[in-house]
């Protein structure tokens, strides 16, 4: 278990983390030194009379805003975090093109493969499964490179891209093992899905929506912890019961936000695609690579949230980032009324 985790009260028994309640109703050390110097300063600085009130969350009017208004800040509030360390891009970057170059070599090689026989769909399907490998590990590795850079940086450390790819290269071992997981779960689903009959795969969208739920914080949980595969399923599917309206509501409205940068750049391909000569080139180039652009910096903002999420269901500070504890906790509040 990482410092961090053990300075905000948890604690570690038979391989298991516990959160700071959890921790005291099983007698475990949870920091008390800390916790005791917290209560004597709330004390000190009560009045006489006065009854202490124990808010786990400071209360915000963001709980009142309308839900467009409140997407579009969490929205902006983690593109501020991008424009203030425009270095985290990096991670993203890399991830994509990666992916970009293995999904194509594996598509080359499966059609090239699979042309002259009559099963040509089958060996591009499983050929698809076994890409998948390499490309989800792509993608958790920039993931917990990205991860490892913004919490040293939160943290106060200098932080590099540098130190993003070492911390994620100590973890390699768990990364991989993760993926493993992962993808012997997705290609379960995907061959299930493929040949049974329809009833069974309503059953098997819904397991995969389960699955891709409770494993939502697999990334800060790989990069801040050491657990084995079964325990990071465990922590990721606990913290998600814990906030799942915030991670579900967040994540949700800033990709639904981002679609809407994507269309001037998906315009601007489709008229470079369908015109000729140099300005079909030029349209064309511009919106790939706007979209490619576009596209990195949604999947950075959203990594950026996630680890929000995730230090505030854990205990850790969250107060240097441009979220408040009601957008980390409950960014989305149920509506009362009609018009409320």
């Amino acid at each position: 278990m990482s410092r961090g985790l053990q300075a905000a009260g948890w604690a570690l028994e038979h391989g298991q983390t516990f959160c700071p309640s959890c921790a005291r109703m099983r007698g475990l050390t949870v920091a008390q030194d800390e916790l005791e110097s917290q209560e004597s300063s709330a004390a000190a600085a009560q009045t006489p009379g006065e009854v202490q009130t124990l808010e786990p969350f400071a209360s915000s009017t963001a709980l009142g805003e309308p839900r467009g208004r409140r997407t579009s800040r969490l929205l902006r509030a983690s593109f501020s975090v991008l424009r203030q360390d425009p270095e985290l891009l990096v991670f993203p970057a890399v991830a994509m093109t990666l992916t970009l170059l293995l999904g194509g070599l594996s598509f080359a090689l499966s059609v090239g493969h699979g042309a002259s026989t009559h099963n040509a769909s089958s060996v591009i399907f499983f050929a698809s499964l076994l890409a998948a490998y390499p490309i989800t590990f792509v993608s958790l590795y920039c993931g917990v490179a990205l991860a490892a850079v913004l919490a040293g940086r939160l943290e106060g450390r200098p932080m590099t891209a540098g130190d993003g790819w070492k911390a994620a290269r100590e973890r390699i071992g768990i990364i991989a093992a993760w993926t493993l997981m992962v993808c012997t779960v997705g290609a379960a689903l995907r061959v299930i899905e493929r040949y049974v009959p329809l009833g069974a795969k309503i059953i098997v969208a819904i397991v995969d929506l389960s699955w891709t739920l409770a494993t939502m914080f697999a990334v800060p949980v790989l990069a801040y912890e050491d657990l084995g595969p079964v325990d990071v399923l465990r922590r990721s599917s606990r913290i998600f019961r814990q906030r799942w309206g915030t991670q579900v509501g967040g994540i949700v409205g800033i990709g639904v936000a981002s679609v809407f940068i994507y269309i001037p750049f998906v315009v601007l391909l489709i008229a470079g695609v369908q015109s000729a000569g140099a300005t079909g080139v030029l349209l064309t180039v511009l919106g790939g690579g706007g979209l490619f652009a576009a596209i990195a910096a949604q999947t950075a903002m959203d990594q950026v949230f996630r680890v929000f999420v995730y230090r505030s269901a854990v205990g850790l500070d969250t107060s240097t980032g441009p979220f408040s504890d009601s957008d980390l906790h409950a960014p989305f509040a149920r509506k009362r009324g009609l018009f409320s």
